[in-house]
């Protein structure tokens, strides 16, 4: 064996004992990489589902709002019907309080003409006298009928504006009702981002904890509050005779800012109870009795 065998004997145990660790540290790293790829994708998973959620529910509350936006445009167009009806009969009236005008001034006239007649000036004159007060009877009657349309075009009017003013705060509550909602969403994503998703109902409750979906729109009103250790209760004052059923989900607020849900667990005629959730009297404030219970169809 030469010099040359030997070294290069020497230099191919050298690679293997080199190549050896990198093969290894090559594996583990393949495999932690592995590991992150699926934890990348599972939490893209759930980021797509909520995102998908957070969509339908936007949809369903604009698809509200353009239903009544539309019944706001339907009442426009019949309160601007009713007014050109009212103007109509109005141009009608000052008509014939022209055409008895006239008649007034042809009477007139004919006073003049018949008054130089002495033997007939005494009958003329009451019997034109007659006349002429039951024109002007009929003149006054035709100026207060003018002035009662004129104040039903005025009450008209005034309910155009009523109504118009009301659809734009309509629009702006479902606008603040449609940011608290997201405000809210965002905040349960973060919430069960962090500690996993939430119950179906909270200890001490009783009933289904599965939701079911209202049939109809209602708004009733919280009459009482009962907290304990197991959780917190509320009755509103709407039953199973308003159409309300177990594990209907309907939302509380304070005039326009959201303060949390309530699962009904119990109804009876005139009266149901639930467990409120999403309640953070922190940033938001407790649930109290006199704040609304909203529950909207599909939801």
């Amino acid at each position: 064996m030469n010099v040359v065998t030997k070294i290069f004997i020497v230099l191919v145990a050298l690679l293997a004992v080199l190549l050896v660790p990198l093969v290894a540290v090559n594996a583990t790293n393949a495999t932690t990489l592995r590991k992150r790829i699926l934890t990348m994708e599972s939490e893209l998973s759930a980021a797509e589902a909520n995102m998908a959620s957070q969509a339908a529910a936007r949809q369903n509350a604009e698809a509200v709002l353009m239903l009544r936006n539309r019944e706001l445009q339907q009442q426009i167009i019949e309160l601007e019907q009713a007014r050109t009806s009212d103007q109509r009969m109005l141009a009608q009236m000052e008509g014939q309080l022209a055409g008895r005008n006239e008649v007034l001034a042809s009477l007139q006239a004919s006073i003049d003409v018949f008054a130089q007649t002495d033997r007939s000036k005494a009958q003329l004159t009451d019997a034109l006298v007659g006349e002429l007060r039951d024109v002007r009877i009929r003149a006054i009657a035709s100026e207060r009928q003018s002035i009662q349309l004129d104040q039903r075009l005025s009450e008209v009017q005034n309910q155009l504006d009523v109504a118009d003013a009301a659809r734009r705060k309509l629009q702006e509550e479902v606008v603040q009702l449609t940011d608290d909602k997201d405000r809210a969403l965002g905040t349960v994503a973060k919430y069960v981002a962090y500690v996993g998703d939430l119950p179906e109902a909270r200890a001490g409750a009783t009933g289904s904890g599965a939701r079911v979906p209202a049939d109809r729109n209602l708004s009733a009103t919280v009459i009482a509050v009962r907290r304990s250790a197991d959780g917190t209760l509320a009755e509103v004052n709407a039953g199973s005779r308003d159409g309300i059923a177990d594990g209907w989900v309907l939302s509380i607020t304070d005039g326009s800012r959201f303060i949390g849900n309530l699962r009904i667990i119990e109804t009876d005629v005139n009266r149901s109870t639930g467990v409120i959730e999403l309640e953070d009297a922190q940033a938001r404030g407790e649930v109290k009795p006199g704040m609304s219970a909203i529950a909207r169809k599909g939801e």
